[in-house]
């Protein structure tokens, strides 16, 4: 069988609400390299938000922030923030509304002190009914309001978490300048995500490709939420995780199960790869 070069979310796909990797999807993704194929990392994550737990499977490489940044055997290859004028737009915009913000730049998670409010109210949720929660993502936010200038930072992402706007008018508002997707972070309200207009994880599956003359056909991607759109509408094969949004299953070529019901180690069961 020809290398086939895998591309994995993260939340909702390779792990579940604990950041843990089932082992049935350790095996396999380990089993698949050992088969000669490549996996790696899609995510909208930050590379700092990428723990332990979460890179506790070796990989071949990583796109992170929905296409901004690009590693391949722990070096960067590619890296594109968002300019200084777009920081400052989304700045004045969100603080003017009084909606939380949290910045991802490849070092950092800067929060503002709505967005900690937030994020306190969740793990105190998840605490009290003894539910698990992505302790090591959240110990990661540090205040926004110590940063002098937040414009100036090569911030790869914004995401945004509001209980009084509809995701659908900052769409509207902001998507002639940024693309506007739902987030797959867990936190109280509606949440979403911006960067620059047209990146996607599809450019980090491009990217890839081309650095290993690879043709598009031998890709595949695999996802479950809105941010993945593009990167199954870029890959060769489209796999959507049984948990998925309708709206990826409905443009993927296979659905496989759930992330906790062996999602990953059926996926690659079905096309042979392991």
């Amino acid at each position: 069988m020809e290398t086939k070069y895998i591309f994995l979310d993260i939340d909702g796909t390779l792990v579940g609400r604990d950041a843990v990797i089932p082992d049935s999807a350790k095996e396999a993704i380990c089993k698949a390299r050992e088969n000669g194929h490549k996996v790696f990392i899609c995510s909208g994550r930050a590379r700092c938000e990428m723990h332990a737990d979460i890179l506790s499977v070796p990989m071949d490489g990583i796109v992170g922030s929905a296409g901004a940044y690009v590693e391949l055997d722990g070096k960067m290859i590619y890296h594109r923030p968002m300019t200084e004028e777009m920081n400052r737009q989304l700045l004045e915009y969100f603080e003017s509304r009084g909606i939380a913000i949290l910045l991802e730049t490849n070092e950092d998670l800067l929060v503002s002190d709505i967005a900690a409010d937030y994020i306190n109210e969740y793990i105190a949720y998840c605490k009290s009914r003894n539910e698990p929660y992505d302790k090591a993502l959240f110990d990661l936010a540090r205040p926004l309001s110590e940063v002098a200038e937040p414009a100036k930072l090569p911030v790869n992402k914004l995401l945004f978490v509001t209980t009084e706007y509809d995701i659908e008018d900052i769409r509207r508002d902001l998507q002639d300048k940024f693309t506007v997707v739902d987030s797959a972070i867990d936190l109280p309200g509606s949440s979403g995500e911006l960067s620059e207009i047209g990146m996607h994880k599809g450019n980090g599956i491009r990217i890839i490709a081309k650095y290993f003359d690879v043709d598009l056909k031998d890709t595949i991607g695999i996802g479950d939420g809105e941010n993945d759109m593009e990167m199954l509408r870029t890959a060769g094969t489209a796999i959507a995780m049984g948990n998925a949004n309708p709206m990826l299953k409905d443009i993927a070529d296979f659905v496989t199960t759930d992330v906790g019901e062996d999602g990953i180690k059926n996926a690659f069961l079905q096309y042979g790869l392991i």
